[in-house]
């Protein structure tokens, strides 16, 4: 096997488990970005930056590891 192909095959492992990640997030979004029992005075513009930062770095890997590996 070449290099090439070895990196794309993690590549893709890369991707399968990203997108079970994303999913699970997905599945356990009101327990995971709810708001907190302890934490009352957290707004929702805070957990909206939060789930929107989260977002951004989920597509952003997915993005990257679907340009490395068509590169």
């Amino acid at each position: 096997m070449t290099l090439a192909l070895i990196v794309k095959i993690f590549i893709v492992l890369f991707l399968i488990a990203w997108t079970w990640l994303g999913g699970f997030l997905v599945v356990k979004y009101g327990a995971l970005f709810g708001p907190h029992h302890d934490h009352r005075a957290e707004t929702p513009g805070a957990r909206s930056f939060g789930i929107a930062h989260i977002a951004a770095v989920w597509v952003g890997g997915f993005v990257l590891a679907v340009y490395f590996l068509f590169l």
